[in-house]
């Protein structure tokens, strides 16, 4: 009877320890759980993160291009005036010189440049800047690239070459989203697109979790989306088709 007692004791003893390392094992696992919750949320926010970063990324890489490519379509207009005033000033000089019975008086030099200033002013239908008035007398005037752009562009004018100028240099911007994007611990670009009515860019990431109670390849990995309208040149509002 005494040997019965002890048995009993010892498999009450022993079941408790079963349950004990079964609740033990049960909150390691339930604390694993948790663990791979936490690294799907981390993962999330990182990727999230990264996507923000390539989107401004290839903003500004289009943005640069955009200005590069205004800069030089002004650069253009302005040498073809400089080339019409001279143009301008030949004509007024033959014109003086053809008759040589009555020679005229040829006007001043400033006087062939308001004239010349007012034909432009009537052919844009907006008064020329100040800076670009001074720049046809001396080329090395520095000209505001604003006041230059709002000059001989329209907005419309503005909006095409602004819209061709994005989506011919998208190669460039998606450099750009890539690097930062692996740069803030995302595993690549997945997407990069021109949203044109909105004159902004469209990226989506992706990041591989890490976890502990499933095969890491078994789930998808992880993606964020972002974008970031790309700034107008000031004065205009770029609208693309």
């Amino acid at each position: 009877m005494t040997k019965c007692k002890e048995y009993i004791t010892n498999e009450r003893g022993s079941g408790m320890l079963v349950l004990i390392i079964g609740m033990l094992i049960a909150a390691i696992f339930i604390a694993f759980i948790f663990f791979d919750f936490s690294n799907v949320f981390i993962n999330k926010r990182v990727t999230q993160t990264g996507a923000d970063a390539a989107a401004l990324a290839a903003v500004k890489e289009s943005g640069k291009t955009l200005k590069e490519d205004l800069r030089d379509e002004t650069q253009d207009k302005l040498d073809d005036l400089k080339e019409a005033f001279e143009d301008f000033l030949e004509q007024a000089e033959d014109e003086g010189s053809e008759d040589e019975e009555e020679p005229k008086d040829l006007p001043s030099p400033d006087e062939l440049l308001d004239d010349f200033i007012s034909q432009v002013e009537a052919e844009l239908g907006r008064p020329m800047p100040n800076d670009i008035k001074e720049w046809l007398k001396n080329s090395s005037v520095e000209v505001d690239a604003n006041s230059a752009l709002k000059f001989f562009f329209e907005e419309d004018e503005v909006s095409e070459i602004a819209c061709k100028s994005v989506r011919d240099n998208i190669s460039g911007a998606r450099e750009a989203a890539e690097r930062y994007a692996k740069e803030n611990q995302n595993d690549r670009l997945v997407d990069i697109r021109f949203i044109p009515e909105d004159f902004r860019i469209y990226v989506e990431t992706d990041r591989k979790g890490q976890y502990v109670t499933v095969s890491d390849d078994m789930l998808s990995p992880v993606k964020s989306e972002s974008s970031a309208r790309i700034g107008s040149p000031k004065g205009f509002t770029v609208s693309c088709d």
